[in-house]
């Protein structure tokens, strides 16, 4: 086979002919056979099997397979019986089947792997996801690079099969984490707070995960009352990421006990971990398992409970004391700090990963020190003190806060100055920021357009931040102003009293002069005071329960667009009129809906005319009640044809749901986003590769949702 690696998840289906095509191919491997013999077995002429071909042809390349055409001789598969046998199978088992996405499929791939301690032969993998032998290595090097944080190997032996190999704390170290890290925090909840038995049948997508699987929902149900009735009867607490992480090792190790598997624990780490305060809870834990399932609980299992209570910040602060500092969530005092820091300097401190990240390294190192009383000098001192005394000063009032989340006495004026210079770094940088002009983009609807031209501003200047992207009808100068705008870009003429140019979605260089003369006329006018960027002196601390819908309806949108992500070559189009009628029919599942949606392009039509010369193609896209989930194509013209501003080969058609929710709109203007950001998006459409077009789009649409957890938490973790 060919060492094509490339993630193929997202495979054509073939058509029942093409199948029959692909069949005889495979009974005459290595020996090439005419089209003509192709044609008379399946009793249709050789044209229409040569129509067939490039669908063929590219079903067999997405699978790995190697297809020769050889001129006046026939085709050919040069491939062994092996992979002739893989190739049998994948037509026996491929019409229909479920789609899985990398991440899924590796989740599951792990999670096989993890709970079978037997060799899994490679080809179980490739026929259950109807992958390739390279993309199968692809999805092993991944989580191999996963596992090995906590010393698991993956042993890959031909002949013999795939096995995991790694020690009893290893194992359930990256049983624990899998279950919390490749599970989304929905599914989690439903797990682990007030699931029902409908969730657990055995056709629910709940127990297709198969790290769900395994798990006894009354298993489920006992360990929350175990841990509800221990907080009550211990004066404990948990947090709410020391609970998820406990119950799922509980609801792990009872499942583990009943099935006979021992438990395994170094001697010299249990007799450490017996000293601490949180042993006698897990042996009260253990007390009532046992009782429960009629189970001898092991000391061994007894200090891997101790363990997650170490990290699970159980005790009330009154019973916390010293020896405990390396079990603090460090993250937890970096966020406490970062917020008091930055109300009292005005300044978005929790905006900034990078620093966060490293302050909370190096508070790591110090609160390793502290424990054991060592200190360090720190020459800075006088020089932060003077160059950067309002964050030196806000940095000692904060530590007054670390101090009381460690429960030690004092911090040296050394070590302060350490996290002082992080936080001077940072505000260096912000207040550089501060001083850019503050911007709205907008076009008639807010999606298309002014994406495209936001996209092109951020690469252009470096002196804006673009606080909005929105329409045209929904400005409003007073709303612009208390959110601290100075400029408005669009993208069609404005008639609003409030500082406004009108450029193109691509700024030609005419279009670039007018932008920096409007900069420079604001920047000459605002006052020198900086205005601080709205509601940054109250970070979020944790996602809200809107949040989680918000994320929830934005995944949801982003898997429906690129599930009908589709690139459709068209023919005898020869005007803009036809070219509307033959998107409206794409995602129309009626003669009526296909009318509402032509006439809903045609309105955001009228409002400005959606061809982009510089892209050579039709930015059709608009709001509609005849779809209800985001929906995105491209239409191929086999012959390009000339309007008055120049040529069009094709056209993006971009529809979002009539819906008050804004996720949709967000979603649908990453794609418009990225025909600017990402050249071989736009290739890969007009080439009509539409497996290259849809990886790229799922990689824009996966970094916009993990960046918009991010910032929906607002203390930059995932």
């Amino acid at each position: 086979m060919s060492a094509n690696t490339s993630d193929k998840s997202t495979s054509h289906v073939l058509t029942a002919r093409q199948r029959e095509i692909v069949r005889l191919l495979a009974k005459t491997a290595r020996n090439p056979i005419p089209v003509g013999a192709i044609s008379e077995k399946l009793n249709v002429s050789s044209r229409t099997i040569l129509r067939e071909l490039p669908a063929v042809e590219r079903w067999l390349d997405e699978n790995d397979f190697t297809f020769i055409r050889k001129p006046g001789v026939g085709l050919v598969l040069e491939e062994d019986p092996e992979a002739i046998r893989l190739l049998n199978e994948l037509l026996g088992l491929s019409q229909p089947h479920t789609d899985y996405s990398q991440k899924e499929r590796r989740r599951q791939i792990l999670g096989e792997l993890l709970f079978v301690r037997e060799p899994v032969k490679s080809y179980v993998f490739q026929s259950r996801f109807h992958i390739s032998e390279g993309t199968l290595t692809k999805d092993l090097d991944a989580l191999e690079e996963w596992l090995s944080a906590f010393q698991v190997k993956i042993l890959r032996r031909p002949g013999v099969g795939i096995l995991l190999e790694g020690t009893e704390t290893a194992y359930r170290q990256a049983i624990a984490n899998a279950a919390l890290e490749f599970m989304d925090d929905g599914e989690i909840l439903k797990l682990l707070r007030g699931s029902k038995k409908e969730d657990f049948s055995s056709g629910s997508q709940l127990m297709k995960n198969r790290l769900f699987s395994f798990i006894d929902p009354q298993i489920v149900s006992f360990v929350e009352q175990i841990l509800s009735d221990t907080e009550k009867e211990l004066n404990i607490k948990y947090t709410d990421s020391g609970y998820m992480a406990l119950a799922v090792h509980l609801s792990l190790s009872i499942q583990r006990l009943r099935s006979g598997e021992k438990i395994e624990m170094d001697p010299k780490e249990l007799r450490s971990l017996t000293d601490f305060p949180e042993y006698a809870v897990a042996e009260k834990i253990a007390e009532k398992i046992g009782e429960q399932f009629q189970l001898v609980i092991p000391k061994e299992e007894i200090g891997f409970i101790t363990m997650h209570l170490t990290s699970a910040r159980i005790w009330p602060h009154t019973r916390r004391n010293r020896s405990q500092l390396q079990s603090v969530n460090t993250r937890q005092v970096v966020m406490a700090i970062v917020e008091r820091v930055e109300a009292e300097l005005n300044l978005p401190f929790h905006t900034c990963n990078r620093m966060i990240e490293e302050l909370t390294s190096h508070m790591d190192s110090m609160i390793s020190r502290l424990s054991m009383n060592i200190q360090l000098d720190n020459s800075q001192g006088d020089v932060i003190r003077q160059k950067y005394p309002d964050v030196y000063e806000a940095v000692e009032h904060a530590c007054g806060l670390f101090r009381e989340k460690l429960y030690i006495e004092d911090i040296s004026p050394s070590e302060i100055t350490f996290v002082a210079m992080h936080f001077a770094a940072a505000a260096e940088t912000l207040r550089v920021e501060q001083k850019r002009i503050a911007v709205a983009v907008v076009c008639p609807s807010g999606m298309g357009a002014s994406r495209m031209l936001a996209a092109n501003l951020i690469r252009s200047l470096h002196n804006i931040e673009i606080r909005h992207v929105m329409s045209a009808f929904s400005l409003d100068p007073e709303k612009l102003q208390e959110g601290g705008v100075d400029l408005v870009i669009s993208t069609v003429p404005l008639e609003i009293d409030f500082p406004h140019v009108c450029v193109s979605p691509i700024p030609q260089k005419q279009d670039m002069m007018v932008i920096d003369r409007a900069l420079e006329t604001v920047s000459a006018s605002r006052t020198k005071e900086i205005r601080p960027k709205p509601g940054v002196l109250e970070p979020e601390s944790g996602l809200s329960l809107k949040d989680i819908e918000s994320l929830t309806r934005t995944g949801e949108e982003i898997s429906q667009l690129l599930h009908s992500f589709q690139i459709k070559e068209v023919s005898g189009i020869q005007q803009t009129e036809a070219l509307l009628g033959q998107a409206a029919g794409i995602f129309a599942d009626s003669i009526l809906s296909r009318q509402v949606i032509s006439q809903d392009l045609a309105r955001r039509e009228g409002v400005k005319n959606t061809f982009i010369p510089e892209l050579e193609l039709h930015l059709l896209h608009c709001r509609t009640h005849a779809v209800p989930h985001c929906r995105c194509a491209y239409l191929k013209l086999d012959t390009p044809f000339t309007v008055p501003d120049g040529t069009i080969k094709g056209a993006i058609l971009l529809l979002a749901p009539q819906s008050e929710q804004g996720e949709c709109v967000e979603v649908i203007s990453r794609i418009s986003m990225l025909l600017v950001e990402d050249q071989r998006f736009l290739q890969a459409l007009q080439s009509g590769d539409v497996s290259e077009g849809r990886g790229l789009a799922e990689k824009a649409l996966i970094k916009y949702y993990q960046n918009l957890i991010i910032k929906r938490k607002g203390d930059g973790t995932l």
